[in-house]
């Protein structure tokens, strides 16, 4: 959310990749984000290399699997934010990242699938309003067995 700091793991992704539910901190890409230059994003890992990535019918289908995503604001679907544009097939070196407030999100529907040299870090931890001090829920985006 707008005004809360979070503790980014720089260290960590040298020696684990990205995964599924990870919160990444990263640069958007710059022929996106030109009124935002050098403001870092955060947004949730749903799909790695590889992976095939179909958004429709209010949800989120990796690899023609629908992701379980509890992290998800709810009550509100998942739409591609460009009807033309539902399916991305991830390459080596790239994530599909979304935000949780999926209605209020520039994300991977808008800009595609980022490069792993572009992230700076795992969020991990809520330090600031000290109120909501905690570590960052992260799970593994499951897969459940539903198929598209």
């Amino acid at each position: 959310m707008p005004d809360q700091y979070v503790l980014v793991d720089k260290i960590s992704p040298r020696f684990t990749d990205y995964q599924r539910g990870d919160i990444v901190v990263f640069n958007p890409p710059s022929s996106w984000a030109s009124g935002a230059a050098g403001t870092p994003y955060i947004k949730r890992v749903i799909a790695v290399a590889s992976d095939t990535v179909d958004i429709h019918g209010g949800h989120v289908f990796v690899d023609g699997k629908e992701l379980s995503e509890p992290y998800v604001y709810e009550g509100q679907a998942t739409e591609p934010l460009d009807a033309a544009k539902h399916v991305w097939k991830l390459t080596a070196g790239q994530l599909f990242v979304m935000g949780d407030h999926r209605a209020d999100s520039q994300d991977s529907r808008v800009f595609g699938p980022i490069d792993k040299a572009s992230v700076i870090g795992r969020a991990l931890i809520r330090y600031w309003p000290l109120a909501n001090f905690g570590p960052l829920s992260q799970p593994n985006a499951p897969i459940s067995s539903a198929t598209p």
